[in-house]
């Protein structure tokens, strides 16, 4: 049975490998560490080749500076297996915010239901988010299927959303539908959300909206994390540079720049397209064909099947 510094090593490892440089640590979690590193300083902690049982040495043979701690309980490791594997936040901090400054939502929960249950529970009235006081108080969460292959991640909710309480509920919502109905999808098919979970603020705000600034993306992060944690989709789709900004971390690039990475979220495949918006903008055929490229893309990932008539759709006909 694998110890409990195994179950720890063994998942820094993992995250090590998947190019994390940066997890937080549970406040339960850091006495239990700090006590290892202090006993490993002074060489007492032991290895399964190094303790007693493992060499045959009777306890009082042993040196007393090799005498291996009492070994925590098997319910301890799952516990802090618990803890460990609990949404944390992976982004790149500009250099003028430090580690310690950006706060992690940690919903808690031994099951996927109780998680989802205690982010809407807490959520709305988290304090890191509510002492920025630049955004407003009702939150527009995430909808639609919470095991899906494919998330769609836009920026912010906007006035329709907020009144609404459900994601892209105007008409960039609508060519969000026509866009899905054209993958042989429906909402009910992916889980849509967006970076914050709520309607950034304005002066004497009307139906007038802006779009997050940096702080309240960074804010918001673990909050996204949880959600991919918890849907685990094969690919991510960030609709549109801010999304595509809060995803990857790499700074003001345009568009276009974004569009040619190729990164990830939470070890999760994201590919950068234009926001919704940009269809009731743009009657342009080749643009839109360069859109449907990429959700071709975004199915092939996900696994879904590719008909010879939606290979075909915006190219010119002959």
């Amino acid at each position: 049975m694998p110890t409990l510094r195994d179950i720890i090593l063994g998942y820094l490892h993992t995250l090590q490998e998947r190019g994390v440089a940066r997890v937080g640590i549970a406040e339960d979690c850091r006495p239990i560490l700090r006590e290892w590193m202090l006993a490993a300083r002074h060489g007492r902690i032991a290895t399964p080749a190094q303790s007693p049982a493992a060499t045959g040495t009777p306890p009082s043979a042993a040196p007393s500076r090799q005498a291996a701690p009492t070994p925590p309980q098997e319910t301890d490791a799952t516990e802090l297996r618990r803890m460990l594997n609990t949404p944390l936040q992976e982004v790149q901090q500009p250099p003028e915010m430090q580690q310690e400054d950006i706060p992690f939502f940690r919903p808690g929960g031994n099951t996927a239901d109780e998680c989802w249950q205690n982010m809407q529970r807490m959520l709305p009235n988290w304090t890191p988010l509510r002492e920025l006081g630049s955004l407003r108080p009702t939150a527009v969460f995430g909808t639609g299927n919470r095991q899906a292959g494919i998330m769609f991640v836009g920026d912010a909710p906007n006035y329709q959303d907020e009144q609404s309480g459900t994601p892209f509920s105007g008409e960039a919502g609508g060519k969000l539908d026509g866009m899905l109905k054209a993958m042989g999808l429906t909402r009910q098919d992916v889980y849509i959300t967006h970076l914050v979970k709520f309607r950034p603020a304005i002066p004497r705000q009307t139906i007038n909206n802006r779009p997050p600034n940096e702080k309240e993306i960074l804010f918001s992060a673990s909050v996204l994390e949880v959600e991919a944690r918890l849907v685990q989709p094969k690919v991510i789709v960030a609709l549109g540079v801010i999304a595509a900004r809060g995803l990857l971390r790499q700074g003001d690039l345009p568009l276009a720049a974004y569009q040619q990475m190729n990164g990830q979220f939470c070890g999760i495949p994201v590919i950068v397209t234009h926001h919704p918006s940009y269809l009731l903008r743009t009657s342009d055929l080749a643009e839109r064909r360069r859109l449907w490229e990429e959700m071709l893309h975004v199915m092939h990932i996900a696994g879904l099947p590719i008909s010879d008539k939606q290979r075909g759709f915006f190219l010119p006909k002959n």
